[in-house]
């Protein structure tokens, strides 16, 4: 179990994650009764069925305990331990696929920050805020703007902006760095968006440093300092900014559904491989999964070329 257990954190996993497929694992050898070298393709399947039958576990479910199930025979394979990895090309039917919700355009990403902009910074009335608290809470609000751009232009993750550093940030280079994640994510450099430079330069020498006030800290996105009650953290921002976007957009439902916008674009402009790379993921699966299947899409252009 140890050995294992290293091999996961070699591969960037939790401890929280490793403890879970060291869990499935053992699950499996309980059930199989065999010494592991034994195990065979017709083994897994046969597990796999008795998960669904006298387990009652749904397809996800199953998944969950196939995962790790690869990961201790990739593990195993790797000690020569065994010959081959038995869940090799095994996937589970009626696992359900990504649903996405409405995905804007480009257009209607810009008008969401543009409204954003409008609504909440310019336009904003501070006037039923305390005095005491008006000038945390406009620099949050400026904060959070930053923060929606980074998911219309980049399609940035929320835990790719909370971990942004301030060395990340290539103004001369007009690029941003995404570092490797810890479990998941590709490391990437991505181009600013023009109407980005302007705003992080605002942001990293005048809003910053108000909301760092000596502290030292590199990550890019701090939480506001209020006198009166515990700092709020950038992770609440994020919350703070969902439920802003959801008073201009009835169509808005989460942050994530940005992400979801953006890398719809680029499959449908640069194709799957340049698009994974842009996404930061590692398989070419999970990009597939905002592939675009609007039907009325597919009626519009039926309507276009076969008018009759």
């Amino acid at each position: 179990m140890e050995n294992f257990t290293h091999y996961l954190q070699s591969k960037n996993y939790s401890s929280i994650t490793a403890k879970e497929y060291n869990r499935q694992k053992e699950l499996f050898t309980n059930w199989y009764n065999y010494e592991i070298i034994h195990v065979q393709k017709k083994d897994i399947l046969n597990y796999l069925g008795y998960l669904k039958t006298s387990k009652k576990l749904e397809a996800i479910s199953r998944n969950n305990a196939l995962i790790p199930l690869r990961h201790y025979f990739d593990y195993l394979l790797q000690q020569n331990k065994v010959a081959v990895n038995p869940t090799t090309l095994i996937k589970l039917r009626g696992l359900k696929k990504r649903t996405l919700k409405h995905i804007y355009n480009l257009e209607e990403l810009s008008q969401l920050a543009d409204d954003y902009y409008l609504l909440f910074i310019q336009d904003y009335s501070d006037n039923h805020i305390p005095k005491n608290k008006r000038k945390a809470s406009f620099l949050s609000r400026q904060r959070n703007y930053i923060l929606l751009l980074f998911f219309i232009h980049q399609g940035l993750n929320t835990r790719e902006i909370l971990e942004l550093q301030t060395s990340d940030i290539q103004l001369q280079k007009a690029t941003i760095q995404i570092p490797k994640g810890k479990q998941r994510g590709k490391a990437r450099t991505l181009p600013l968006h023009a109407t980005q430079i302007g705003a992080l330069m605002q942001y990293l020498n005048e809003i910053r440093p108000q909301l760092a006030k000596n502290e030292e800290s590199n990550l890019l996105f701090l939480p506001v300092k209020q006198s009166v009650k515990p700092a709020r953290t950038a992770k609440t921002a994020l919350l703070k900014l969902a439920a802003s976007l959801k008073k201009i957009d009835q169509n808005f439902s989460n942050l994530s559904q940005l992400r979801a916008s953006v890398i719809t674009y680029w499959i449908k402009t640069y194709g799957l491989r340049k698009a994974q790379y842009l996404a930061g993921h590692k398989s070419i699966v999970s990009t597939e999964e905002y592939v675009p299947n609007n039907i009325e899409d597919l009626a519009e252009d039926i309507t276009k070329f076969n008018p009759f």
